[in-house]
């Protein structure tokens, strides 16, 4: 099993500008910047509660998009948000792993709950693995979430619980790490330096960046999960022995 990685590239951009990419490029984005604007808003609501010196209350408790909600609004909608990007993101692996990418009612619909949980448990332990490998060293690390990295989208496309995920996800990457590692690291490169020229040219900390920034992150996202599930379907299927079709005994030869 060898993975293509000019492939999964290629097949992620044409996937991500497929209709359904686009899509979940605008759903994502939607609800990425109200996560955002939530997440602003119980920011500004920590920073009002603070015993801050007079004077200064004025220029901290600003922050740009924020919503003129409570905070207990605010922490509420959040959830809210989470649990429906964590739904998109769902069915945005099922519609990239599917032979062509259409958004079915299948998608949306089978085992949600189910594979909801597993997966929120799942991103939990995926994070503390991998906190731990960076905290003991970098290449721990590396190899703990390239090795993992297919493990959500076993949650995905075949209802797996977080832990058969993990196991079939480490055996999947067996023999790919170091390219999937360059996979990994390409997308990355490629947001980092989007991202140096946007901070270069756009205003810091105000409405227009971070709305720009979010629609990157979007786009990133999408991307990634483009790339991953290609990854993801190159390996399975060359995993797999190839069937040879009887010939048709009534075919004259």
């Amino acid at each position: 099993m060898v993975l293509h990685i000019r492939r999964a590239l290629s097949n992620g951009v044409s996937k991500t500008l497929s209709t359904a990419g686009l899509v979940f490029v605008v759903l994502i984005g939607i609800a990425q910047i109200a996560f955002l604007a939530l997440s602003n808003t119980l920011a500004e609501a920590f920073v009002a509660s603070l015993d801050l010196p007079a004077g200064t209350t004025e220029t901290t408790s600003s922050v740009p998009l924020s919503l003129p909600i409570s905070a207990t609004m605010a922490g509420v909608l959040s959830v809210v948000v989470f649990l429906v990007l964590q739904v998109i993101t769902i069915v945005l692996i099922r519609v990239m792993t599917a032979d062509s990418p259409t958004i079915t009612s299948e998608t949306y619909t089978r085992r949600m709950g189910w594979v909801v949980l597993n997966s929120i448990v799942g991103g939990i332990v995926l994070g503390i693995l991998s906190m731990v490998g960076f905290i003991l060293l970098i290449i721990p690390g590396l190899f703990l979430t390239v090795s993992l990295l297919f493990t959500v989208i076993y949650i995905a496309d075949e209802d797996e619980n977080f832990f058969s995920a993990m196991k079939n996800s480490w055996s999947l990457a067996s023999g790919n790490r170091w390219r999937l590692l360059g996979l990994y690291v390409a997308v990355f490169i490629a947001y980092m330096i989007l991202s140096i020229v946007l901070g270069l040219v756009m205003p810091p900390a105000s409405i227009v960046s971070q709305v720009v920034t979010g629609i990157l992150s979007t786009i990133l996202v999408v991307y990634l999960m483009a790339v991953l599930t290609d990854a993801y379907r190159q390996l399975r299927r060359e995993g797999q022995p190839e069937q040879e079709t009887d010939p048709d005994p009534n075919t004259a030869v």
